[in-house]
């Protein structure tokens, strides 16, 4: 299903293609996770059981450098202020730049032809699933826009939307804790997690810590991060009042860890984490009272009469769905509760979501799509850890021996970052 997708999208997907680098990177994290992209050699194959799977790394690897974007100073010189670095999600705008920096005939940059937050956290962390060294990541440039982008709120904008370092974005559209997220998640791939092969962030790294720690401002961002707090503990996208919602709860909270500041922050909210933790753990959908106790039944927990339940909602009064498997089991992974999830029934629902045609739906019964399939994969990964798949009284009977040691098999995820580790 990845791989097929990974080559040739169906048409139904035309519209995503200004971020089409986000399919590629569902695609790429998913085929990482489950162990079968090609290694760090000439090969082409990855392995999947007793079949190859093919996967061409060079071309991708091509594809991703040419959606890079050259930067722009700022009007101001002065203020050193770089615009523009990283990547953007497509080629929907015409060719690559020519190098001028946007003001040559022959490829005049247009004025949305720009990099963007998103865009270049799903590039950096496909190449890094794809061995790349990141050598000719312009890092300098990258750490740079996310410095320009950041608000004295401790927001950031998704994008520089003009070639000449300005923007048109209207007061507070496009910024919110997906936006935080990603460019949390980039500054830490090029600073702080091992990624510093490159001359680019090595050049960074020489000037000393200080330098890449004033990427951002962490103090600012964090405060950001608080004010999304809803009254229940969850986070909002936006500050003050917004209702809390489970991807941007996951955002906040990994956001957090990779600052270094969660515990401190917990610690000084006298309360937050536990009221978190209780939100969390009521999103879950409960268990029918017929299927609580099967004692004498039989029936295995991936089996009972073609039922699938306790999943996770999103918010309250929503429906379940599988992604939120991974943005609330996630969050209680990265506060240290999985085990108060009812782990054996969420993979339940999960596995029951997962169509003939190898990808996951996002309900029962519906045709899957690449970010409910990565997602779904990515909970499962996460349900080997945290002893939230341990209860007894919940656990699989012997006729679910392959699937959960399939499921065994699969990659260590990086939940903060949100993908497999390495």
């Amino acid at each position: 299903y990845f791989a097929a997708y990974l080559r040739t999208p169906p048409r139904q997907y035309s519209s995503a293609d200004t971020t089409r680098l986000s399919l590629v990177h569902f695609c790429l994290q998913a085929l990482d996770i489950l162990g079968c992209l090609p290694g760090d050699g000439p090969e082409t194959c990855g392995e999947v059981g007793s079949g190859d799977v093919y996967i061409d790394r060079g071309p991708i690897v091509e594809w991703i450098y040419s959606l890079q974007t050259l930067p722009v100073r700022s009007v101001d010189e002065a203020s050193e202020r770089i615009r523009g670095g990283g990547f953007k999600g497509g080629t929907y705008l015409g060719p690559i730049d020519d190098g001028d920096g946007g003001n040559g005939a022959s490829h005049p940059r247009h004025p949305y032809d720009h990099s963007h937050l998103a865009m270049t956290y799903v590039a950096i962390c496909s190449l890094r699933a794809l061995g790349d060294d990141l050598s000719r990541v312009d890092a300098e440039a990258v750490l740079g826009t996310i410095r320009s982008l950041q608000r004295e709120d401790g927001s950031f904008d998704a994008v520089s939307a003009t070639a000449d370092g300005g923007s048109d974005l209207e007061e507070g559209e496009a910024r919110d804790l997906r936006f935080m997220y990603t460019a949390i998640a980039t500054w830490y791939l090029l600073t702080r997690a091992g990624c510093s092969g490159g001359p680019a962030t090595k050049e960074i790294d020489a000037e000393g810590d200080d330098r890449t720690i004033r990427t951002i401002n962490i103090e600012a961002a964090t405060e950001y991060i608080i004010s999304c707090m809803a009254y229940d503990g969850s986070l909002a996208l936006t500050p003050h009042g917004r209702e809390g919602h489970g991807g941007s709860t996951l955002c906040g909270v990994a956001s957090l860890r990779l600052m270094g500041v969660l515990d401190e922050v917990a610690h000084r909210l006298d309360g937050w984490k536990c009221d978190l933790v209780y939100w969390c753990v009521s999103r879950q959908y409960p268990l029918p009272s017929d299927r609580r106790d099967r004692g004498g039944e039989g029936k295995s927990a991936f089996e009972y009469d073609g039922y699938a339940g306790a999943g996770m909602q999103g918010r309250p009064n929503k429906l379940e769905d599988t992604c939120y498997s991974y943005w609330i089991g996630g969050t209680l992974h990265l506060l240290g509760e999985s085990r108060l999830l009812n782990g054996q029934a969420l993979r339940e629902y999960v596995l029951s979501c997962q169509s003939p045609y190898g990808g996951f739906g996002k309900t029962v019964g519906a045709m899957p799509d690449l970010l409910h399939s990565y997602y779904s994969l990515a909970w499962l990964s996460l349900s080997n850890e945290g002893g939230c798949c341990d209860d007894e009284l919940h656990a699989p009977g012997e006729d679910d021996a392959e699937t959960i040691e399939s499921i065994g098999r699969l990659r260590e995820l990086d939940c903060a970052l949100g993908i497999a580790k390495r």
